[in-house]
């Protein structure tokens, strides 16, 4: 019994640092885009909407990237481009279907050229 109580606080404790590594209220996402290289970045759940345009921006890795989709809490979002990734098409929607349809569309209107799906999630 004694060597249980040991092993089960720690695992008490790890299962505790996995809980508190994303917030509860986690709900904000964003989606950057560099127009003249194509490169994009994105993040989700994340606890304050300047953390995720940070993060996006960062894993965009381009000194032009601009956040271009903000989705919300339990809303999915999807960035569409061209081969070239210069010409793009986003959305924000209820739903990871709902949202690629809607960015494949936007990225459509610029009859740029094929668009494929480039990046999709969902915040909780």
């Amino acid at each position: 019994m004694r060597r249980a109580t040991p092993a089960a606080a720690g695992l008490l404790a790890l299962a505790l640092t996995h809980l508190t590594a994303m917030p509860a209220f986690a709900q904000y996402g964003a989606i950057a885009w560099d127009k003249e290289t194509g490169k994009y970045g994105a993040s989700w759940n994340q606890a304050t909407a300047q953390r995720a345009a940070d993060v996006s921006l960062s894993e965009c890795g381009s000194t032009g990237c601009k956040v271009v989709i903000r989705p919300g809490r339990s809303e999915c979002a999807a960035l569409a481009t061209t081969e070239n990734g210069k010409y793009a098409g986003g959305a924000a929607r209820r739903g990871r279907d709902n949202a690629r349809l809607a960015a494949l569309a936007n990225c459509k209107k610029g009859k740029a050229g094929d668009c494929t799906i480039r990046v999709t999630d969902c915040n909780k």
